[in-house]
């Protein structure tokens, strides 16, 4: 997987984390607000961090405690957009 730019590769947690403007740009692309976004193989959460910035709703799985615990912290720290974007 390609880094983008000024994302180096020590400062992810998980071994394959996804850029989070890539998985921006798929869940804007192809889903719409009322959507429900499913990442059965969570890890640290790129992809419910991800929906939640643009309003939709998501369901993560993640086997690994520490990378739940990590997906958990993400969410935490990732506020909910102010608008919903009617345009998907």
């Amino acid at each position: 997987m390609l880094q983008e730019p000024g994302h180096p590769r020590d400062t992810r947690t998980h071994p394959t984390q996804k850029p989070l403007g890539l998985m921006l740009w798929v869940l804007k692309k192809y889903s719409i607000p009322s959507d429900i976004i499913l990442d059965p193989f969570c890890g640290s959460g790129t992809t419910c961090v991800a929906a939640k910035r643009l309003g939709r709703r998501y369901i993560g799985i993640e086997i690994d405690p520490g990378y739940a615990q990590t997906a958990r912290n993400r969410l935490r720290d990732t506020e909910k957009p102010l608008f919903q974007d009617s345009h998907g």
